[in-house]
């Protein structure tokens, strides 16, 4: 054990970001007794083995003991014969053993045991109990072929960890680097310490050597001579498609040229430019909101910057903005065993050709660590009901799209108000904003982030609420679900009515039985069955009686 690498404020820091892709918290108490007790020491052993694996097979880690999940500190009740014995699990359980440093910390009047894990150069085993992999905040088992696989990659495209010749620290923009790195849990250290703790510099004699990464982040400007197509560039699109020679419709809005660091901020701000808002209907209301929700396009540039393959020279990350699209592209496709269908489904998976770059841009709060991502700009796209995002992996690109084109080519405003009338959850309104027409268990899981045994708890609620009806199977069929008639039928007449009814609630405040008639022409005795039907609805608010009747919007729910 060696003396600890991190300091108390630094500790408190990282406990209140709570569990990623780099850190695991691990409670040494059994919540499940009164009073709680301590773990066994065999089953905790087992779990140090089960992370510290798992990070080495990874991206490398901490894991603290004595932190509960929520990052409270509880401490241990162990002999100091039994901790020792835990900072032998990593060269006693594990081949090849990785090389962790470990230490002892004081919060609170609490000790945590730590261990700072780094990426192993081959597929870490624990014995008897195979391969984990981190993903996120979760441990998956992965087969040692594929782990290995993922290691020689990196190792033959591992543009970032390389040390660059010739480069010093000199060739670093420090205060830069300083300004960057003030966000994480080492920002208050010197910036050579803070550099050094990420592996962007290592100290060499008298001297220091810098990574690519450390100059693809913090280089002096001009950096381009370090690699000359690290930046991003931003054009617009006259239409939905590009055209050459005389009728050519594109231009660049600008250019964000390393250090990665400024590049970061400087196309987000070209990007925000860019951003166009509208007024679209949110019940029977206008709102001015954004074509693509903030998350989902900042969280595309972010992992164009953070997952790109440096070792392409002859390439920029681009960022296209047509009138119906936003299309981020950038060099190298997706690394094994991630794939399209993967990201699309939401399902756990996670591989990164630039760990240090990921790592440094998570503890700056640039980009999430939690795996989770693109899972989320899935679940923003379809809350703001637009068409789901495009991915595609092919020709040495990875692209994602983004759409600003209503799911259903129109926001369908009799139905977003009739949603927020029923007895459901948020997630339960966004399945049926996003799948109007039908819907499966999947779609659930996709559009909420959820698992299985949720989506099919919420699928049946919505069964046993009277609201969706399972379909015949069809053999060997996902089943899917769909409306029950009467209501899918009040959804069509709000969506036949309501458009007329807006365009007369902008000129009047209230409406009579003969307003209604000439407004959709039609008999005295079917406007008086639709404008009850309407009030039942919660559209409109019945005032007065006999020939003094009249109706106004009813107060509708955001």
């Amino acid at each position: 054990m060696t003396a600890p690498f991190l300091a108390d404020s630094e500790l408190r820091t990282i406990l209140s970001r709570g569990e990623g892709q780099f850190v695991e918290f691990k409670s040494a108490w059994d919540r499940g007794s009164e009073p709680a007790k301590r773990v066994r020491l065999r089953a905790l052993r087992d779990k140090i083995a089960d992370v510290v694996a798992a990070f080495a097979n990874a991206d490398g880690g901490l894991l603290l003991v004595g932190v509960d999940d929520d990052g409270s500190v509880s401490g241990h009740g162990y002999s100091e014969r039994d901790v020792a014995a835990f900072f032998e699990v990593p060269r006693r359980r594990l081949t090849p053993a990785p090389d962790c440093r470990t230490a002892r910390f004081i919060l609170d009047d609490h000790e945590i045991l730590a261990f700072q894990v780094p990426i192993a150069p081959e597929a870490v085993m624990i014995g008897g109990n195979g391969f984990p992999y981190r993903v996120g905040s979760l441990i998956v088992r992965e087969p040692q072929e594929v782990i290995n696989e993922r290691k020689q990659a990196y190792r033959h495209i591992g543009h970032e960890q390389r040390f660059c010749p010739g480069a010093t620290l000199d060739d670093l923009d420090l205060d830069l680097a300083a300004s960057f790195l003030r966000e994480t849990p080492v920002g208050g250290r010197p910036v050579r310490e803070a550099l050094r703790y990420y592996g962007l510099v290592e100290p060499d004699g008298l001297d220091w050597r810098v990574t690519n990464a450390a100059l693809l982040l913090f280089a002096r400007r001009p950096a381009l001579r370090w690699h000359p197509r690290a930046g991003l560039r931003v054009f617009r699109v006259a239409g939905t498609r590009i055209e050459y020679g005389r009728r050519r419709n594109v231009a660049q809005i600008g250019r964000a040229d390393p250090p990665l660091a400024s590049a970061i901020v400087e196309v987000g701000e070209l990007a925000r430019s860019q951003v166009r808002r509208s007024e679209r209907l949110r019940g029977l209301f206008f709102e001015d909101i954004a074509e693509y929700p903030e998350f989902a396009w900042q969280e595309a540039l972010v992992n164009a910057v953070a997952h790109r393959d440096y070792e392409v020279r002859g390439r920029e990350t681009e960022v296209w903005f047509f009138e119906d699209r936003l299309e981020v592209s950038s060099p190298g496709e997706l690394l094994p065993p991630v794939t399209v269908e993967a990201l699309r489904g939401g399902r756990a998976a996670h591989v990164t050709r630039n760990p240090m770059l990921v790592r440094v841009l998570a503890d700056a709060e640039i980009m999430r660590d939690e795996g989770e991502g693109v899972a989320r700009v899935f679940r923003e796209m379809a809350a703001s009901l637009l068409r789901e995002p495009e991915l595609k992996s092919a020709n040495g690109l990875f692209r994602m799209t983004l759409f600003n084109e209503p799911v259903s080519g129109k926001m369908r405003p009799g139905w977003s108000h009739l949603l927020s009338t029923l007895p459901i959850s948020d997630g339960q309104r966004r399945l049926l904003l996003t799948r109007p027409t039908g819907f499966t268990e999947q779609d659930y899981q996709r559009v909420n982030g959820t698992g299985e045994d949720e989506a099919r708890r919420r699928v049946r609620d919505l069964c046993a609420k009277g609201i969706a009806e399972r379909q015949p199977d069809a053999k060997g069929a996902t089943p899917t679900y769909s409306l029950v008639p009467a209501l899918a039928a009040d959804a069509r007449f709000l969506e036949a009515r309501i458009p007329g009814l807006r365009a007369y609630f902008d000129r009047a405040s209230a409406l009579r039985n003969a307003d209604y008639r000439a407004l959709f022409e039609i008999d005295r005795h079917g406007a008086l069955r639709e404008l009850r039907r309407l009030v039942a609805l919660e559209v409109l608010a019945i005032r007065g009686t006999g020939r003094g009747t009249r109706y106004e919007l009813a107060i509708l729910p955001e």
